[in-house]
């Protein structure tokens, strides 16, 4: 990752920590928990590590292990704990800084580990908003690496399609389209989350994760993906039916991307999410359609599938230029299955770009 980028970022949580009276942050990756803040604010991506951000400095810490990748990765000190504990060596290294006030990610940070700071010399507040303010807007290298992993998950899509047959399983097409990605260059799907691929009545399961059952002639799959490349993430969903569709998942599908693309046609900077989200719920109420739109319209995604901002009915987030977004309306009918039609989008000041373009938006039929 370019350095003058990490050096721009640790100066923007500088002055977000300053302007809340706080003197040092501290980001953990344990074994892969809590790893997109710190490869965010340090460019690291070991597996174990920690990073001091205080007014005066930066300083990663980290193992034997990972000494050479730090200092090849980081512009920033590397410090190497050796035979210490990494939390020993965090509480020293703030106590040398004589921070009163430290903040820390409350969501990300495992309770074995803070209750390793029993009665420390400072003071430890939850800052989980301030990271994830700052991850919020993309830079262009970050839109550029999303913009491939886009490109990356609708060239796999389209290559599994060329493989698909009945009577092949759902954890077959799971493993089949990340293979495809893999050998398009992308480092595989989102890793920490699996794909979505329900069949059958079972897509009517908004979230359902792939099993063993068979994907029958006759039915559709509702197929939720994205690639991960140099760390950022793609969020895709598409529907794909073996043999002629009935009329009524038909209609589904337009109804679905009718409000789709009226949602869509919405975004831009200071637009309210909830609004976004409203004008894709009344093309769903106009089709009768509504009660079975269960969730919100849509989120942020960057080097995690779920970020900043929300589009739902309750969100109070404001669009800004650089959200990347995802809008994806779903219906779901219990005994008869459901769809949802998925597409990221980057916000502009006079709209958005939909960054998945390289899938159309139809139901494919095999």
């Amino acid at each position: 990752m370019n350095r003058k980028i990490l050096l721009e970022r640790c100066n923007v949580l500088r002055g977000k920590l300053l302007s809340k009276s706080i003197d040092a942050s501290i980001l953990f990756n344990i074994e892969g928990l809590g790893w997109e803040d710190l490869y965010y604010f340090s460019g690291f991506r070991g597996t174990s590590g920690a990073l001091v951000v205080s007014r005066s400095e930066c300083a990663l810490i980290t193992d034997g292990r990972y000494i050479l990748q730090a200092k090849e990765q980081t512009p920033f000190k590397v410090v190497d704990r050796k035979d210490q504990d990494l939390v020993s060596v965090v509480k020293s290294l703030l106590a040398d800084l004589s921070a009163k006030v430290v903040g820390f990610n409350a969501k990300t940070l495992p309770t074995c580990l803070y209750l390793k700071f029993e009665k420390p010399a400072f003071e430890m507040v939850d800052i989980c908003d301030v990271f994830a303010s700052c991850r919020r807007k993309k830079c262009t290298e970050e839109i550029e690496l999303i913009k491939v992993a886009a490109q990356l998950a609708g060239r796999a899509f389209l290559k599994l399609l060329d493989n698909l047959n009945p009577g092949v399983k759902e954890t077959e097409v799971a493993a089949r389209l990340e293979y495809e990605m893999k050998m398009l260059g992308a480092e595989g799907g989102w890793g920490n989350a699996d794909f979505i691929v329900a069949s059958g009545i079972r897509s009517a399961l908004p979230h359902g994760r792939p099993t063993s059952r068979v994907w029958q002639s006759g039915e559709w799959a509702t197929l939720d993906f994205g690639a991960r490349y140099a760390g950022y993430v793609s969020d895709i969903t598409r529907n794909i039916i073996f043999g002629t569709p009935p009329s009524k998942a038909v209609e589904m599908h337009d109804l679905l991307c009718k409000a789709h693309v009226e949602a869509a046609s919405r975004l831009k900077a200071g637009v309210m999410g909830r609004e976004v989200d409203r004008v894709a719920r009344k093309v769903l109420a106009d089709g009768d359609m509504a009660k079975f739109f269960i969730h919100s319209l849509g989120h942020g995604i960057g080097l995690e599938v779920h970020e900043m901002p929300r589009l739902a009915s309750n969100s109070t987030d404001v669009l800004e230029e650089g959200d990347v977004v995802t809008i994806e309306p779903g219906v779901y009918v219990e005994g008869y299955g459901g769809m949802r039609v998925e597409d990221d989008y980057l916000i502009t000041k006079s709209g958005a770009e939909r960054l998945t373009a390289e899938i159309p938006m139809e139901l494919f039929v095999v």
